[in-house]
Parts: C-alpha cells; sequence; structure tokens
C-alpha cells in the first residue's frame, strides 16, 4: 500500500489511492487497539508487522484528508510506543514478548514514526526512529563488511549468523524515510549520517556485476533478489535526493532499476522475490521459494517512485 500511494502521488491516478481507501475502510471499524494486541489467527500477539499499515494509512491521509487515517495512525504508533516488548535501550521487540531486534522491524515502526512525529509535532517520535536505526547500528552490524545481520538477541547478547539480502534492504529504506523527517539540526543527524555514508558503501561493494543484492548478501553464489535489489535501490535513490548521500549514488541505483526490470518483471508482475523468511539455518534462507509476493512488488513501485523524480 505505501508503494501504491507512492505511485499515486507520482501519477495522481485515481484509481490507486481508491484501491487504498477501500482496503483502509475495510480494515479500520474493526478495532485497531485490540486487532494489534491480539491479532487473530497468529500465533505472535502483538507482531510487528501490521505497523507498517499506519504509514500506508499516513499517506492516504495525506491524499484523501480522513480524520480517520491520521486517527488510525496514530493508535497503531501509540501501540509501537507504549504496548511494544523492549530492550533496555529502547530497541522493539517483534512480537510481544520477543527480546530480539529483527531488521524487518525497524521498518514497520521507523517511517511511521518519523512521519507522525511532523504530522502531529511530536519529535520524540523522530528520537524514537533514529534511536531504533542506531541500536541495530551497534549490536546487529558486522564490524568487517559494515552489513547487518538478521537478528540481535539482547537477553543473550547474539546475533544470528546470517546477513540476510532483504534484511539489509529493510535498513535501507527505513535509513531513507527515517532521513526524510529528520531535521539537520537534530542533535543525533550526524551520527545517522555517518551510518547512512558507511554503510552504502558496504552495499556497493556488496552489489553484483549486474547491478543486484543477493538473497544472502555476503554470498554472491546465493540467489539474486528482487525485494533486496528495489529496496536498496529505493534507498540509496532516496537517500541521494535528501542530499545525505552525494550524487554518485544515483548512477548505481538507476543502473540496479534497469537490472531489475530486465531480469523479474514479466506481464505486469514482479518476479524473482523470496518468500517470507524467519530466523533459520543457513539452508533454509538459501532455500526460500521464489515468485510473486506483495513486499516485492511495493518496493518495486517504492523504487520506480523515486527513479521518476529523476
Amino acid at each position: 500500500m505505501c508503494g501504491l500511494m507512492q505511485t499515486y502521488e507520482r501519477t495522481h491516478t485515481e484509481k490507486y489511492a481508491d484501491f487504498a481507501a477501500r482496503w483502509a475502510d475495510s480494515h479500520i471499524p474493526k478495532g485497531t487497539e485490540r486487532r494489534l494486541r491480539n491479532q487473530p489467527g497468529s500465533a505472535r500477539l502483538g507482531y510487528c508487522g501490521p505497523w507498517v499499515s499506519g504509514t500506508a494509512l499516513l499517506y492516504l491521509y495525506g491524499a484523501r484528508g480522513k480524520p480517520e487515517y491520521l486517527c488510525t495512525a496514530s493508535e497503531i504508533a501509540n501501540f509501537a510506543r507504549a504496548g511494544a516488548t523492549r530492550s533496555p535501550e529502547g530497541a522493539l521487540g517483534h512480537w510481544a514478548g520477543n527480546h530480539q531486534l529483527w531488521l524487518e522491524t525497524l521498518d514497520m515502526a521507523c517511517p511511521l514514526l518519523s512521519r507522525l512525529s511532523r504530522l502531529e509535532n511530536k519529535p520524540v517520535y523522530i528520537d524514537d526512529a533514529v534511536n531504533q536505526l542506531l541500536i541495530a547500528a551497534r549490536h546487529v552490524r558486522d564490524e568487517q563488511t559494515w552489513l547487518f545481520y538478521h537478528v540481535w538477541d539482547w537477553q543473550f547478547d547474539r546475533r544470528s549468523p546470517e546477513q540476510w539480502g532483504r534484511g539489509n534492504g529493510w535498513v535501507a529504506m527505513s535509513l531513507a524515510d527515517t532521513f526524510e523527517f529528520l531535521p539537520k539540526n537534530h542533535p543525533r543527524y550526524r551520527e545517522l549520517k555517518r551510518l547512512a555514508e558507511s554503510y552504502a558503501r558496504s552495499l556497493l561493494q556488496a552489489q553484483d556485476g549486474d547491478g543486484m543484492w543477493h538473497t544472502l548478501i555476503n554470498d554472491p553464489a546465493s540467489l539474486a533478489e528482487c525485494s533486496a535489489t528495489t529496496m536498496a535501490c529505493y534507498g540509496l535513490l532516496k537517500l541521494a535526493r535528501l542530499g545525505v548521500l552525494p550524487a554518485k549514488y544515483r548512477r548505481a541505483a538507476v543502473r540496479t532499476w534497469e537490472a531489475a526490470n530486465t531480469r523479474w518483471v514479466r506481464n505486469g508482475r514482479v518476479l524473482g522475490v523470496s518468500e517470507g523468511t524467519g530466523l533459520y539455518a543457513r539452508e533454509k534462507y538459501l532455500d526460500r521459494k521464489m515468485g510473486n509476493y506483495n513486499w516485492g512488488t511495493g518496493s518495486y513501485l517504492m523504487a520506480g517512485a523515486e527513479v521518476d523524480r529523476l
């Protein structure tokens, strides 16, 4: 839905916003707080995945102005702020009672908190988003490559052993969407900018000769993967547009966009996306089914919106 709404912003094609509005209007009356806590059918109560819906609702609020969209996004952010499990440093657990920072959680929370910080004039929200990213950098990033592992368990101070491609894509998107609303006079702006710069260099070093990133980002023998590739493309293009990264990253990202279209887009469908990925042994990361999944289509649309801005 975020990708669809970014496409709407670039094209002003009303049917895209209409589709997102029908989706939103079908879910909002069902009770946001209860659903966030209980999530019928899920064994992971308070799971962070639905939080990104709040970001989509904020795009939709900008397009249609319905107060219900802003109100529901605020409820989701309030749950993340006050209802989620947190580490002593403030890192968000992946679900209630979970004591692990997963890379996916960054993108479920940071864009929502950052965007809402401006809409509702709540600086503490952007502070929280920045803190999530800097905690991840301290605990989940490899000291040699500066790329990210998938999960950090703060109870045991232990990282998962694999550097997942899409997980690194979530980091790239989270950085870009946080910087969109981060004032340059913020006390941690320079610290986060140094993280973005070092991470962007690492991403380019991990890119293959065709301009793509792989299922395991530090293993060129693993399959190239579309969502990791388009997420990195979006992050680099947006960070360059915002002036966080130098213009040279645009060239690398556009090359990535062209490669993704050549390899993975067929008859209007975005392919080459790995299925949902948990915390697995190495062979399970390599054995994910590849196909058409919403997170890959969404990141493709978001990357396309940034390319269109060029």
